[in-house]
């Protein structure tokens, strides 16, 4: 007889993980000025400053982006005295990022 251990999961809750995670990063890259946010961070590393001036949007707003796909892991920074230079840090939002600036971004 086989034992149930509380540790297995079957393949249906791993893939209901799987697509959970990518759900929420997909929610995360789908507003209009995050995706702009982070084509710009595909290209190099930016601060908020230099990203206000790209997007034309308060400080605030940028800011508030910054901090939501920081906390969705898509994104980190790194202090340099009083400025943060954000890149992205997530292989994954990186491939997805790539393939939609290859096929809708640069038309």
């Amino acid at each position: 007889m086989k034992r149930l251990t509380p540790h297995a999961t079957n393949p249906v809750e791993q893939t209901l993980k799987h697509a959970t995670h990518t759900a929420t990063m997909l929610k995360l890259i789908a507003h209009p000025h995050r995706l702009m946010i982070l084509s710009l961070l595909l290209e190099s590393e930016r601060n908020v400053s230099e990203l206000v001036e790209a997007l034309g949007i308060h400080q605030t707003a940028v800011s508030n982006h910054l901090a939501k796909m920081r906390s969705g892991g898509l994104i980190n920074f790194t202090r340099y005295h009083r400025v943060l230079q954000y890149r992205i840090t997530s292989p994954e939002a990186r491939a997805i990022l790539d393939t939609i600036s290859t096929l809708c971004l640069n038309k």
